[in-house]
């Protein structure tokens, strides 16, 4: 949708006329004494048993279906158990044997494979593909035919993802036409070459043949497998509607929200028919069973088995219950359309705007996180240069130095604000106390609010812990703090509090749970209704030009949803405004405290220790290995991973790569360092960064990692490590 798109469904939504003031109460209370004057007694029994009957209809038939899908369920798993099974011996089999060393052995080879599939009754075939997706070992034939499956959807996907076990769709095979589901997985060499597949194809009137003798007692049901995705493996009954899709989007919606089971009541696209369904995930396996019975079914049996029982008595009233019943009806359709015309409404404009404001915080997320990374790599060059003059004794601009460090620590906790809007910040995670933490941070608070405001502060000692980045949070609180003295120019009050509360029901973008509440709360002039809607909008702000930035409440949302909670605010114009922190309430173990150790300069009387920069930053790399060479370390520069690499393939020797992470070309610091871990085991690899995504994908490869803009004393700190490690 374009901007002109959204403005345009945004002011139809907003031109849509006010709903009408109807009371159905009061309408459907005037019919019911009419009812009720005319017959109370069978007409009360009748809603009372037939309520009863229906939910009872309903309970026993979820059950049911329960129970069948476990039955699919179970069968499932045997098959794929068995499958997984088959693909580990065949693999062992094979080891890393290329498709030479299977064309050697392959008479061996496929009598083992012949031996594998005769004893399973539901395997169609096992093959062994190569790289390309030629069959190149079978248990049906021998020798293999000439025969490609490489332009097939489920090669390409195991090959894509390094699958070891993926469930095709439903397909034909190449040489004897069979229905058939495939299991593949992608087999490696030691060197980490694609070597090819195993595949197992599993016959689908195996599955679909016991499905059929499962509902052989009742034709109504209706018995699947589905991939994850929503795609039909195997049905009975196959789908009856024209043109049916060969995938279910609702229950692919519905294995999305990662459930391992359910039960739902929804409009199937294959028959277009309403249905109750029970699901379940096959353990283990990208596949899930369902069972399903169509609502009409679940209605014929209960009118035939109950309702009609009781509808004898009511055949005197029948003309009287008649006209009421329609009048009910009309009513209740009334009623349901008018509830849905509401909703649409509120849908509708909600829609709008979130579709707006998401597409303007992933365009402008891009464009915070660019520019603070180049930011962050200018304070770089900046503080490197400083460290400089402070080592080489200022050289009498002590003072001028001294600033320009200030107003690099400034810079510094701009980007973080930038980077933190966009979720880009690398976080430092920790479990804390509300009430001790609050004790160290509340003099910053009281700083940021000023002589006029008054600050109180009350944090329960039963406040649960929660686990957050206390700088984020400290930031946090100064950017409301900061906000708060704002709105209060003369003075005022400003109050932070702490409390524990308990969501039964998810609300809004809450989830239900346990949360701590950090409410802060001034007395200030407080928003507009058009402002407080826009407040948490990265870079909208109401003060003048170069009096902000836009980034403050911002950064309190980006940090409470980070930390898997949120922000909401309350104001009123005139009587204040109150920002509700909420973050969930950790009940895992505390972390144990860490502390950076000491610093401690080694002399060194000429560079021994060669370090290998890997920086496409010209100007970052220069003042590192300025700073490097200060410290004793004789520095080398690359400008990419594909020169890094190049230098090391060359024969290089160094003791200590310092690469950076997003770098040009086919070698980032990640393939980088894997490569150098791979064909150098002993060299040592510590990776740079200033992206909270890139770092946490760094720390699961097990590299040391150093968070941009770090500082000197992180760098001499990770020197001096390698030196005692060297020396020992």
């Amino acid at each position: 949708m374009n901007d002109s798109e959204e403005h345009s469904a945004l002011g139809t939504a907003d031109a849509l006329p006010s709903l009408p003031p109807l009371d159905f109460r009061a309408a459907r209370r005037r019919l019911f004494a009419a009812l009720v004057a005319s017959i109370v007694i069978p007409f009360a029994f009748f809603c009372l048993y037939g309520y009863y009957t229906y939910g009872r209809a309903l309970t026993e038939t979820g059950e049911s279906l329960e129970r069948f899908a476990r039955i699919i369920d179970e069968k499932a798993n045997t098959v794929f158990s068995i499958n997984r099974e088959l693909i580990s011996r065949i693999d062992e089999m094979l080891g890393s044997g290329d498709e030479d060393f299977i064309a050697r052995g392959q008479q061996e080879l496929h009598d083992k494979l012949a031996r594998l599939a005769a004893t399973q009754a539901q395997i169609a075939a096992l093959s062994v593909l190569d790289s390309h997706g030629r069959l190149i070992l079978s248990s049906r034939f021998f020798p293999a035919p000439n025969v490609s499956v490489g332009d097939r959807a489920d090669f390409i996907a195991t090959r894509d993802m390094h699958a070891t076990f993926h469930v095709s769709m439903p397909e034909r095979g190449r040489v004897k036409n069979t229905d058939i589901v495939n299991t593949l997985s992608a087999r490696y060499a030691k060197d980490g070459r694609f070597l090819g597949e195993i595949s197992i194809a599993v016959r689908r009137d195996y599955l679909i043949g016991f499905y059929r003798e499962l509902a052989a007692s009742d034709p109504a049901l209706t018995l699947a497998l589905h991939r994850d995705d929503g795609a039909v493996l195997a049905r009975y009954p196959p789908a009856s509607a024209p043109n049916a899709p060969d995938r279910h989007s609702v229950l692919a919606d519905a294995f999305a929200q990662g459930e391992p089971t359910g039960l739902m009541r929804y409009v199937s696209p294959l028959d277009n028919d309403e249905k109750l369904a029970a699901w379940r995930r096959v353990d283990g396996y990208p596949v899930y069973a369902a069972a399903g019975f169509s609502i009409h079914d679940v209605r014929v049996a209960w009118w035939r088995r109950d309702v009609s029982i009781a509808s004898i008595a009511l055949i005197p009233c029948v003309a009287l219950w008649v006209l009421i019943g329609f009048s009910l009806q009309r009513l209740k359709a009334e009623e349901a359309a008018w509830h849905n015309w509401r909703g649409e409404l509120a849908l509708r404009r909600s829609a709008v705007a979130a579709t707006r404001r998401l597409q303007r915080m992933g365009a402008l997320g891009n464009l915070v996180a660019s520019v603070a990374h180049d930011f962050n790599n200018l304070l770089m060059v900046v503080t490197s240069n400083m460290e400089m003059a402070r080592r080489k004794g200022y050289n009498g601009l002590e003072k001028e130095v001294s600033a320009v460090e200030r107003a690099s620590t400034n810079a510094q906790s701009l980007a973080r604000r930038l980077l933190s809007v966009a979720r880009r910040q690398p976080l430092q995670m920790q479990v804390i106390r509300l009430d001790r933490w609050m004790k160290e941070s509340e003099p910053l608070v009281r700083a940021s609010v000023g002589d006029k405001v008054t600050l109180g502060t009350r944090v329960p000692d039963a406040t649960w812990p929660v686990r957050v980045d206390a700088t984020e949070l400290t930031s946090a609180l100064i950017n409301i703090a900061v906000n708060a003295k704002d709105a209060m120019p003369h003075g005022g009050d400003f109050r932070i509090e702490c409390s524990n509360v308990r969501h039964v029901d998810p609300r809004e973008s809450l989830a239900s749970g346990e949360y701590v509440v950090i409410s802060c709360k001034d007395s200030g002039m407080g928003m507009r209704p058009d402002v407080a809607k826009q407040a948490f909008e990265p870079l909208f702000t109401t003060k003048g030009a170069g009096a902000g930035t836009g980034l403050g409440l911002a950064q309190v949302l980006a940090m409470a949803e980070q930390a898997g909670g949120t922000a909401r605010l309350s104001s009123a114009w005139g009587f204040g405004t109150t920002i509700d922190i909420y973050l969930p309430h950790w009940t895992g173990e505390a972390d144990a405290p860490t502390q950076a150790p000491p610093v401690e300069s080694i002399e060194r009387e000429a560079p021994s220790s060669t370090v290998l920069l890997v920086e496409d930053n010209d100007e970052v790399a220069a003042g590192l290995c300025a700073v490097l060479e200060v410290l004793g370390w004789q520095a080398r520069h690359a400008s990419s991973g594909d020169v890094a690499k190049q230098m090391l393939e060359a024969g290089d020797d160094f003791d200590l790569v310092l690469s950076d992470i997003q770098m040009p070309g086919n070698y980032d610091g990640i393939r980088l360092a894997e490569w150098i871990k791979m064909t150098r085991p002993n060299q040592s690899v510590t990776l740079m960064t200033g992206y909270a995504d890139q770092l946490d994908e760094a720390r699961r490869t097990g590299f040391a990692i150093l968070a941009k803009p770090f500082n000197i004393d992180d760098l001499q700190r990770l020197l001096n490590a390698l030196s005692v490690r060297a020396t020992k």
